[in-house]
């Protein structure tokens, strides 16, 4: 990920730029921040858990996202755009979400230190997230970090025949579902 400019751009400006770009945007404190391109596996993993979950609970009140809306992490200040979150149809603001119950990032090489420092730092504050997963394209690793209250802890999962409970929503999402179809050869 890189800045696009050097200047501070205003909330409005950020918005009004992405619908003149193609491709995908954050904004961090001004900054314009252009996402690079992901792989197939990453894009399959993260549809994978999209498709297991929106099966799991479609008759929620939730809505259900992936690889292109932006999420506002910090009122005017921060706007994210994960590979996959659930949030509250209470949330739905046209241009981008608030309110979610569950972000889902797929590692790479490029974002994996944002994604395991900042993003997490970030995420954590926001009070409707129960959950979020880290997911490794390479290899088959979940890190899943869970509110308690107001404590966060973290569980790791590495064996396909493993299920990552989710009590939040009464289900359990297996690792064989995310990793549907996901030839670890051929993502290095």
């Amino acid at each position: 990920m890189e800045a696009v400019a050097e200047k501070l751009y205003t909330l409005e400006e950020y918005f009004a730029f992405c619908e003149t770009q193609e491709g995908r945007f954050e904004f961090v404190n001004g900054e314009i921040i252009e996402m690079s391109g992901e792989s197939v596996a990453a894009n399959q993993i993260a549809g994978n858990i999209h498709f297991y979950l929106r099966g799991k609970l479609e008759d929620g009140p939730y809505i259900f996202v992936q690889n292109a809306v932006k999420l506002q992490v910090k009122e005017e200040k921060i706007f994210r755009i994960p590979d996959f979150l659930i949030f509250k149809e209470t949330g739905n603001n046209l241009k981008y979400a608030t309110d979610p119950v569950i972000i889902v990032e797929v590692l790479s090489g490029s974002t994996a230190k944002t994604d395991r420092t900042t993003k997490l730092n970030e995420y954590r504050l926001i009070p409707s997230l129960q959950y979020y997963l880290i997911v490794e394209q390479e290899s088959c690793f979940v890190e899943i970090y869970i509110r308690e209250g107001e404590r966060w802890y973290v569980e790791l999962y590495d064996k396909i025949e493993e299920n990552i409970n989710l009590p939040h929503f009464n289900i359990s999402l297996p690792l064989r579902s995310i990793y549907k179809k996901i030839n670890f050869q051929a993502t290095s």
